[in-house]
């Protein structure tokens, strides 16, 4: 979907519009999850080092992609708001800015992630998994520029509701990824390093193509890159959301090195693998809360646009009960049956021994997905309300509060620790509801029609 079906979208009923742009975004999502899941299953035959590196360089790689996200997350809001306001010349400058200085950005980022690889793995603890870690990372952070791009432009076409366009690049990036992480891994013997490098090739083959598409005119929003220049108040306007998305992706992974430093001084790099791995189950069913949370981004962005309290908070509440609801099926499912959601990441013999305490780990976690969905779906009503220091503020106190109950069971086990990520979870849950409702509230009090 693009041009003017998709901005139809963006402005027509708040329901529909979610479904109808969160459906190709579940589609994308699990393709990419997929991905994914290829990755580690693929890394798996190398043994429980190889996913306990994935694991520690996770996190950074996360990094990367959310200052990618948060200014995609930031270029969406806007380019949204000024679509609802009928300014199609200020949607298409502010979303040029953005591609340009994510590029920028990423540009200055790149070598200075290189030459930190090595001092940043001894410092979060790689240990006996070093040198495979720092293969790995390597491949990752020498296309940073392209990652963070990548967030940027996949933000901007669910900004103008093409959502359809969006799952395309996701696909394309997943399929080439699956593609090239055999022949890199073992085809061409370069172990744990060909699946960092197959993501990095997989992520540029989507970029190219989704700036050719930019370029190509096909899409509403104009890019015209020849003659380009800076300008300031279009800059301004996607950082004044982009930066607080950004940081805040950035505080909620950084935050994660240090749990996953936690995590190795209580269980060893075995109890990370553990820890770590039963998270790519629960990536796989947030999907569909993630997907109604970026969906709900340009609906009630639009709608805020417009100074319309009735289709914005129309827009949150249903995308709150739809996001419980779908995520919440899955977790029955997974709390009853969890062991087939396993079998793919411990078919190795050394892995096979970790399966028990997996599955303990996953069934602890999944009971609290019901209150976790709430964190994107208010986090992305906050983007929409011009709001984002706040959804920050949640993420450090969320994250605060978890390396706290962390430290406090890393003293006791690593099941302690399971159950440590369960209460952390629930509060925050509560947490960002309660400050996303309570925003919504004062903002559309303020409004005159009212």
């Amino acid at each position: 979907m693009s041009g003017e079906g998709g901005v139809n979208v963006v402005l027509g009923e708040p329901r529909k519009a979610i479904v109808t742009m969160a459906v190709p975004l579940i589609i994308s999502m699990i393709v990419a999850g997929v991905n994914t899941v290829a990755d580690r299953m693929w890394c798996a035959g190398l043994g429980s080092d190889a996913l306990a590196a994935i694991a520690l360089v996770e996190p950074i790689y996360l990094v990367i992609m959310g200052i990618g996200n948060g200014f995609g997350v930031g270029a969406a809001a806007v380019v949204s708001r000024f679509i609802g306001a009928g300014d199609r010349s200020k949607a298409s400058g502010c979303a040029l800015n953005a591609v340009m200085f994510s590029l920028l950005f990423g540009l200055v980022l790149t070598p200075i992630l290189v030459s930190m690889t090595s001092p940043l793995l001894g410092l979060i603890g790689s240990g006996d998994i070093d040198d495979i870690a720092s293969d790995y990372m390597l491949q990752i952070v020498l296309f940073t520029f392209i990652h963070i791009m990548y967030g940027t432009i996949s933000g901007i076409m669910r900004g103008e509701g093409a959502a359809k366009v969006a799952r395309t690049i996701a696909i394309i990036m997943a399929v080439t990824n699956i593609i090239l992480d055999p022949i890199l891994i073992y085809g061409f013997g370069m172990g744990i390093s060909g699946a960092g490098l197959s993501t990095s090739l997989a992520t540029l083959t989507a970029v190219v193509f989704g700036l050719f598409l930019y370029l190509d005119g096909r899409m509403y929003i104009h890019m015209g890159f020849r003659g380009f220049r800076f300008h300031g108040d279009n800059l301004r306007t996607v950082l004044q959301v982009g930066i607080p998305q950004m940081l805040e992706y950035t505080v909620m992974y950084a935050m994660n090195i240090v749990l996953n430093y936690i995590v190795i001084w209580c269980a060893g790099s075995d109890g990370l693998t553990i820890y770590s791995v039963p998270n790519i189950v629960l990536e796989m069913a947030l999907i569909p809360a993630m997907a109604i949370g970026s969906a709900l981004v340009p609906v009630a962005s639009s709608a805020f646009g417009q100074m319309d309290p009735d289709r914005m908070g129309s827009a949150f509440r249903y995308a709150m009960k739809l996001a419980v609801g779908i995520v919440g099926a899955f977790c029955i499912i997974i709390f009853f049956i969890p062991e087939p959601f396993l079998y793919m990441f411990t078919y190795n013999p050394d892995m096979e021994a970790l399966r028990p305490q997996m599955v303990e780990a996953l069934r602890i976690y999944c009971m609290f997905l019901p209150a976790y969905v709430l964190i994107p779906v208010c986090s992305s009503m906050l983007q929409a309300m011009m709001m984002p220091n706040r959804s920050v503020i949640c993420a450090v106190v969320r994250n605060l509060l978890l390396i706290i109950l962390y430290v406090i069971a890393a003293q006791y086990s690593l099941t302690a620790i399971f159950w440590a990520v369960f209460i952390g979870e629930v509060i925050g849950g509560l947490m960002m509801y309660l400050v996303a409702n309570s925003s919504f509230e004062k903002v559309s009090g303020g409004w005159p029609d009212v």
